[in-house]
């Protein structure tokens, strides 16, 4: 029995036995003054009848008939008179005892009251005695009448202290509320904060249960640092702060085998041509800071274009990658005067010479092959064209270009106004081969009978023509749709522009709740990258539609493993750990090693870990090894 139930019966018992020892002494009080009353009243009039009858003469008529006048004038159950002998010589009975006070008050509450009995005298001797007793049947009435009135007193007091005892209670036990939701939440591994209360022992409950959560947020931030740096060390060149060589080719095979969010980027490499002359004249330090404003100036340049990632490919060839489609020629253009903007500040007579190969990647392309075939080009060229650009494979350049737009706004219109939509199926598994959802990402038919575009393919532009909402909304109701149907769990990628927009969310509530059956089939997935850069609308979506019974995860975990502490009181249900870790982890001591970190944090926080991108078995083999909950790639299947 809860604690709030046991002190409501608390407080009811003791209303009802203070209610009732008041009732039962208010009731006996009132039967002792009535038999005091009555005694009274017996004695005066049985005093006063004898003095008068001392005084008549002795005639039995005129006896009797001055006790019939004194039965009939007052309230009189008995009058008797008798001799000296006991006889009776007059007497008046009232056969007559009715009152409206039930039978059994009557009986639980007996009134005991002594007839009045007075001496009749004649000159010195005693004639006889007179006994008068009155009728208790309108006492009777007036007892019961007080107890109704007391009774129902009594229950409107009682209704108006329970009512006044309620919400002192909701008031008192308003941190009570606090702390059992904070219990709850523990127990589902989201180690909330509440504010301490007043009640010194809620106040000590309270403070040790946010030390508890304090301790394991502190735990899990510093694990997320030590791995966010040991990721740093393994992935990352230490003099620029770029991705080395084989993280940013895991980085760009995974974007390119993506194929929901690929479908066109560009790839730029520049080398810088006299490294070994720099390196000579300024000295290894000076080199090195040289080195590192490239480094900046390049993640600086990332940082600007979501789509953009920086590494470094070996000591004087660096690389951009960008994953969405773009210019070949704008964007060489813009890492070539980022490069021009460098190339003077030795404080020497010592210019950076440099060459950029610009060219775009397909579907088909992997980053070994592209950075092979720039390398030969590059050999190729030699020094011959120094601070100078080098388009390849370009493709047609006007593709990118705004006078598109309103061909694609018609399309995308089009496709969205007759619903032509649908959802692949790619399977996410436990270690044991059961289902967990399906990845189910938006397939767009652009033309009545025509091909199906992959999201890569249509969402940067929807994205431009602000549309990316009403496909937002039409996914999530196609989901919907087929869920009420029968299909399996679907986990649905959301963007960035959803999460943050109160409309997108009001009509996703609303749809939820109108097939509410459904809803603990529902996976919504949001990138990392979305998820932080607008934490505290992803915490308030999570909020809400969990509260509906859905799941939500953040996919693409990898660059901001150092912000995985601030998911701990979010109730998050899982996270999906980026392709560019999966890849070749059976070869990659150094993952492997970040991967049980990962694990590990994120089963402190109470999630499940799911890996991305996962190819063949001998990966599947190590992830199960690692301990990672989940997998989902081309390997994986039913």
């Amino acid at each position: 029995m809860s604690l709030i139930k046991q002190l409501w019966l608390a407080i009811i018992l003791i209303l009802a036995l203070a209610s009732s020892g008041s009732f039962i002494l208010s009731t006996l009080s009132g039967k002792q003054y009535l038999e005091k009353q009555l005694q009274m009243k017996n004695n005066d009039n049985a005093v006063t009848l004898a003095l008068s009858m001392t005084q008549l003469p002795k005639d039995p008529v005129t006896l009797d008939l001055l006790l019939s006048a004194q039965f009939d004038s007052g309230y009189y159950q008995h009058i008797a008179l008798t001799d000296t002998n006991g006889k009776v010589l007059s007497e008046r009975i009232n056969k007559s005892n009715k009152t409206y006070a039930p039978q059994w008050f009557v009986n639980a509450i007996p009134l005991q009251v002594d007839a009045g009995v007075a001496e009749i005298q004649e000159g010195w001797s005693q004639f006889g005695t007179l006994k008068v007793e009155s009728n208790t049947s309108f006492a009777y009435n007036k007892l019961w009448d007080a107890t109704i009135q007391i009774a129902l007193w009594v229950l409107l007091i009682g209704l108006i202290s329970c009512y006044l005892a309620g919400q002192l209670l909701k008031k008192i036990l308003k941190p009570l509320d606090e702390v059992v939701d904070q219990a709850k939440a523990i127990g589902d591994s989201k180690f909330i904060m509440i504010k301490v209360p007043k009640t010194k022992e809620f106040k000590a409950v309270v403070n040790a249960m946010n030390t508890l959560s304090n301790r394991v947020k502190k735990t899990v931030s510093e694990e997320s640092a030590r791995l966010d740096q040991l990721r740093f060390d393994n992935n990352f060149d230490h003099v620029t702060g770029l991705m080395n060589h084989d993280y940013f080719v895991k980085k760009v095979n995974a974007s390119i085998s993506h194929e929901e969010y690929f479908n066109e980027g560009v790839m730029v490499i520049t080398r810088i041509l006299n490294i070994a002359e720099i390196d000579q004249k300024l000295g290894y330090k000076e080199t090195n800071q040289l080195l590192k404003t490239i480094g900046d100036m390049l993640q600086h340049l990332c940082n600007q274009g979501p789509a953009l990632s920086a590494g470094r490919l070996s000591g004087a060839d660096f690389s951009v990658f960008s994953n969405q489609p773009a210019d070949c020629y704008s964007l060489g253009t813009t890492i070539n005067s980022a490069f021009e903007k460098v190339s003077n500040i030795t404080g020497q007579d010592i210019l950076v010479n440099f060459l950029t190969i610009s060219t775009r990647v397909t579907k088909s392309d992997t980053a070994e092959n592209i950075i092979n075939s720039v390398h030969h080009v590059l050999d190729d060229i030699g020094n011959e064209s120094s601070n100078s650009l080098h388009v390849i494979n370009s493709g047609e350049l006007h593709q990118y270009q705004d006078h598109n737009l309103q061909e694609w706004k018609n399309l995308l219109t089009s496709a969205l106004d007759h619903n032509r939509i649908k959802l692949e199926s790619y399977p996410v598994i436990n270690q044991v081969g059961e289902l967990i959802h399906y990845e189910s990402p938006v397939r767009l038919q652009l033309a009545t009978d025509g091909k199906w575009f992959c999201a890569g393919e249509f969402i940067t532009w929807a994205d431009k023509l602000n549309l990316i909402n009403r496909v937002d909304e039409l996914v999530l109701q196609t989901a919907i749709n087929s869920l009420a149907n029968g299909a399996m769990p679907i986990g649905l990628n959301i963007s960035a522009s959803a999460i943050c927009n109160p409309a997108f969310i009001d009509i996703a509530m609303a749809s939820i709740k109108n097939q509410a059956q459904v809803a603990n089939k529902l996976y919504f997935e949001v990138p990392e990258q979305s998820a932080f850069d607008h934490f505290p609308e992803f915490r308030q979506f999570c909020i809400a539609v969990k509260a509906l019974g859905c799941k939500v995860g953040i996919e693409h975990v990898g660059t901001r493993i150092s912000r995985l502490g601030e998911l701990h009181d979010i109730g998050l249900d899982y996270i999906k750990i980026d392709a560019s870790v999966i890849r070749d982890i059976n070869k990659n001591e150094a993952n492997k090693t970040l991967l049980r970190g990962l694990c590990m944090i994120a089963h402190s926080i109470g999630v499940i870990a799911i890996a991305e991108g996962v190819q063949n078995d001998d990966e599947i083999s190590t992830l199960k090894l690692i301990g990672i909950d989940g997998m989902t790639g081309p390997g994986i299947s039913l």
